[in-house]
């Protein structure tokens, strides 16, 4: 591959993970009609992924503040190197493991304009509303992935994950182990190349506040993350501050909002990419808030505000703020994939790992519609691992990941690609699958399985779809009979043909 040399043929692949992004990946390898195996390991017993809603048990019990990115797995997987012999600890706690535990939450529906969010060979259905539940998301994901069932072993939990060298041509391959949750059989197979499809919805990272810990410890239930959040009226009559204002916070916060000791508080440090949802007089929006007063000085339930205010006798506070990248299974891999957690070490076009290329890891990006670019994704390693298609030298992907690096930090803003970052995202690599050499026998005239490339008009919706989820919720219990975005005043004809050219120039951004 490039300057590296053109790998040894890929035939067998494992993909890692049935939710959207894995059954995607899938079906475009499929579709390559170059791999003998496609196995897509599945822990849970359907596909789905993060769509499958499930009971936060774990995830109530974190430590607080959580700052460990490998917090909950130190104990689950250590049948490695030693050809899969047990140590005594890790099978019994798969089924306490926070990767089985959803953020789903019971009211939550999507925050992307159906037409926007879905895959390009399968519109949603026109009667479900502009925003569908996660109830017809998990029916439409399942739908989905017909194509592909049977290439899942459900019930399968990925345990390791290490790179070996063939012993006859010197490339590199890997060994993969895995169990049964019901069972406890262990599956051990190796793969040519593998798709790490897990998600990074995981393991919440809850920072460090000062006082949050002596806070925590005298109120040891008022403090939880989002993804241990399952129902407003779980506060009902509380005074609650909910912290971070990406697409959970705000939406967490509207429905907390309705039933709790009006108005909730949304703490944030900066205005949200997602917009500002209305709160319906139930929110207040406010700063940071950078201290939890300690109980120990007389202080009731208390924080402080960056500006200095103090709010006192808080009865809930729900951390917004995310989670951190975890591969337990890699753990092996060298150099770290992980370090502090706020990104994924080693990457090229935050897709391919730059010192293991036929290690993949498609949609860990942030603020973007997941769907359409897992897509995108797998149309371009498809044809790189069927050798259709060469990836840059390791020296160029290195200067990448630097320049990268330089623009956006080497933290929490590297994988984010807020608008029109990720718009153009998905069309230049809509337009690098292009390149790729023709095929007898593939669709498209040989071009292969294609993605999505977004017009005008997608990218223009992509630009107003928090406007979009602004005006819909509005419309109450009404929204739910909102099939389109023209229903609510968005017309993407009649904007053509007032918008100035000069305002036109972020969508040319994305359209190159």
């Amino acid at each position: 591959m490039g300057d590296a040399g053109r790998a040894c043929p890929v035939s067998r692949i494992a993909v890692i993970g049935a939710g959207p992004v894995g059954i995607s990946c899938a079906k475009y390898l499929l579709a390559e009609k170059a791999f003998a195996t496609i196995d897509i390991y599945e822990q849970r017993d359907r596909v789905g992924g993060i769509w499958n809603l499930s009971a936060p048990e774990r995830s109530k019990r974190i430590p607080i503040p959580q700052i460990d990115p490998r917090y909950g797995q130190k104990q689950t997987r250590h049948r490695h190197e030693n050809g899969g012999a047990e140590d005594g600890h890790g099978s019994s706690e798969f089924s306490e493991s926070l990767e089985f535990e959803s953020p789903l939450y019971d009211y939550l529906e999507t925050n992307i304009p159906k037409q926007l969010m879905a895959f390009s060979d399968k519109p949603f259905p026109e009667e479900e509303p502009l925003f569908p539940s996660h109830q017809a998301v998990l029916k439409y994901l399942e739908e989905y992935a017909d194509e592909v069932r049977g290439l899942i072993r459900f019930n399968t939990a990925v345990e390791n994950v290490r790179p070996v060298r063939d012993q006859e041509n010197g490339s590199e391959k890997w060994d993969l182990t895995a169990q049964n949750v019901l069972s406890r059989e262990i599956v051990r197979s190796v793969y040519d190349a593998v798709v790490v499809a897990n998600g990074h919805y995981t393991v919440p990272y809850v920072p460090a506040i000062k006082g949050v810990a002596d806070w925590h410890s005298s109120y040891p239930t008022a403090i939880i993350h989002s993804k241990a959040y399952r129902r407003p009226e779980d506060f009902r009559d509380k005074k609650v501050i909910v912290i971070g204002n990406s697409a959970s916070g705000l939406d967490i916060a509207a429905q907390i909002g309705k039933y709790c000791r009006k108005p909730v508080l949304l703490s944030s440090r900066s205005v949200s990419a997602f917009g500002t949802l209305p709160g319906g007089g139930y929110r207040e929006d406010v700063d940071e808030v950078v201290e939890f007063l300690s109980p120990k000085q007389g202080e009731s339930r208390a924080v402080r505000f960056k500006s200095g205010r103090i709010e006192k006798d808080i009865d809930a506070v729900v951390f917004a703020t995310g989670y951190f990248y975890s591969y337990p299974f890699l753990s092996g891999v060298l150099p770290p994939l992980v370090t502090d957690g706020f990104r994924t070490r080693g990457t090229y076009q935050h897709l391919f790992s730059i010192d293991h290329p036929t290690l993949a890891f498609p949609v860990i990006n942030l603020k973007v519609i997941p769907f359409p670019l897992s897509q995108n994704q797998a149309a371009v390693l498809a044809r790189v691992w069927s050798n259709r298609l060469d990836l840059p030298s390791p020296a160029e992907m290195r200067d990448w990941e630097r320049d990268t690096v330089r623009r956006k930090g080497d933290g929490k803003y590297f994988h984010v690609q807020k608008f029109p970052e990720d718009a153009a995202q998905i069309n230049e690599l809509y337009a690098w699958a292009l390149q790729a050499k023709r095929k007898d026998g593939l669709e498209n005239d040989g071009a292969g399985k294609l993605g999505t490339r977004w017009d005008q008009k997608r990218v223009w919706m992509r630009s107003k779809f928090p406007e979009i989820k602004a005006a819909y919720v509005k419309r109450g219990e009404a929204r739910l009979r909102v099939k389109t975005i023209e229903e609510l005043g968005f017309d993407f004809d009649q904007w053509r043909e007032q918008v100035e050219d000069k305002d036109l120039e972020m969508f040319q951004r994305a359209l190159c």
